[in-house]
């Protein structure tokens, strides 16, 4: 199954939403109950997040891009026979 994650196109948002998820991720507790295991999943979620967060950015630009008219004057040149 696949989880569709939408843009917002606010990036001040998504970092607050970044740095609320990893913030939770980083912090110590039950340290003595730690195993690799629980690194891991840590790691791994981060990694998710970061890679949300590199997808929203993208997604900004290319919604930037295409409210751009020098873009698009650009795009339209270089697509010209």
């Amino acid at each position: 199954m696949k989880n569709h994650i939408y843009s917002t196109f606010d990036l001040s948002k998504s970092l607050e939403n970044f740095q609320e998820q990893v913030t939770k991720l980083l912090e110590l507790k039950n340290i003595s109950e730690w195993d690799g295991r629980v690194f891991r999943e840590r790691e791994q979620k981060i990694r998710e997040f970061a890679l949300i967060m590199a997808g929203e950015c993208t997604a900004l630009l290319l919604h930037n891009l295409s409210k751009s008219q020098d873009f698009l004057d650009k795009a339209e040149q270089e697509t010209r026979g």
